[in-house]
């Protein structure tokens, strides 16, 4: 066990050396305050007019551009610029992943599979203290230069405060007793990988840090932005972690500056059972407290979506443009879902 944390203190070590060394060619415009889409709950429509027409940054999920290649030509018809992050799970993996049953559910990597994650039955968390582990997540980092993402949105870097949480019963955590040090070393090792990989465009692959803002301090010098969820708290009650969005505040004040791109979930804007956006927005109060400038949200890319189900980050968006403005709809096509895998993504 002894030997075991020096060698992952001593690998932390040389990732972090490893990062600094590297130069990262970040395209035009990838700055803080950059408007931005996110919608992984289906695959898009690609036969639709795209909407909205004006946000540089998309995020997307990995998956559905692997079942849907076409999908990165149809966002570069509207802006040939336009940067293209692939949403992943990194820290856990689940049954709709292209490479579940031909990698994860076959011995031996079926044994680096942990306990479900959460209210997720599906998802399963990784061992990522192992080195095989950590492998096959950087691949999905290779898979999505391949497919033409720019940058990659790895969900689930923070197993390791479900395991230090003393009121969860030993089933309810990850099932490899992660640390601190643990989610570090995996998260640089990411970075280190996917700063090795250049995209289609000639520029770097660029990697986020997804919440687990404990981390932030730690990560900032080695990832390219930052993607949070509830960051003002209007599902949560803000005492859980009063300092979450001051944590990013570090990357917008970077040198040079890093975007981080923020997600607020007022009740009010759709009806997640059915994925239904309300055509007016959020409610007064509810835009009111996603919408207002705060000194720790400064320089913030918001957008407000819907929690839940099936209106879970789906195309119903809404900008802080004003009350009862800028609300759009991404069109998806849900069947486009269960398209078969692009060779190579398994």
């Amino acid at each position: 066990m002894n030997r075991y944390h020096l060698s992952t203190s001593f690998f932390a070590a040389w990732l972090s050396a490893l990062a600094t060394a590297q130069v990262v060619d970040v395209p035009p415009g990838f700055t803080p305050g950059v408007k931005w889409q996110i919608d992984i709950q289906h695959a898009l429509d690609t036969s639709a007019p795209l909407v909205p027409t004006d946000a540089p940054v998309w995020d997307l999920d990995l998956y559905f551009i692997s079942r849907n290649p076409g999908t990165i030509d149809y966002l570069r018809r509207q802006n040939p610029d336009v940067f293209i992050i692939c949403y992943f799970n990194a820290g856990a993996v689940q049954e709709s992943d292209c490479d579940w049953d031909e990698v994860w559910q076959k011995p031996p990597y079926i044994g680096l599979l942990g306990n479900p994650l959460g209210d997720f039955p599906d998802e399963r968390w990784v061992n990522i203290k192992n080195q095989t582990g950590r492998d096959l997540i950087k691949k999905r980092i290779t898979v999505a230069n391949e497919l033409g993402c720019d940058g990659v949105d790895p969900d689930n870097i923070d197993g390791y405060l479900v395991d230090e949480d003393d009121e969860l019963p030993a089933q309810n955590k990850t099932g490899w007793n992660l640390s601190e040090q643990d989610e570090l070393t995996f998260v640089k090792e990411l970075a280190a990988h996917a700063h090795n990989l250049t995209t289609r465009r000639g520029f770097t692959m660029l990697i986020g840090q997804k919440n687990a803002a404990p981390l932030a301090e730690q990560l900032v010098g080695d990832l390219d932005f930052a993607v949070l969820e509830d960051c003002k708290g209007l599902n949560e009650d803000p005492e859980d972690d009063p300092n979450f969005c001051q944590e990013f505040q570090r990357y917008v004040n970077a040198n040079p500056p890093k975007p981080v791109f923020s997600i607020e979930y007022p009740p009010t804007l759709g009806n997640p059972a059915t994925g239904a956006c309300n055509a007016s927005g959020a409610n007064q109060q509810n835009y009111t407290a996603s919408c207002t400038p705060r000194p720790e949200t400064q320089g913030f890319s918001t957008v407000l979506k819907i929690q839940g189900d099936q209106g879970e980050l789906n195309g119903c968006t809404q900008y802080c443009d004003g009350f009862g403005r800028g609300v759009v709809v991404t069109v998806e096509d849900a069947r486009k879902d269960e398209n078969n895998c692009t060779a190579g993504t398994l």
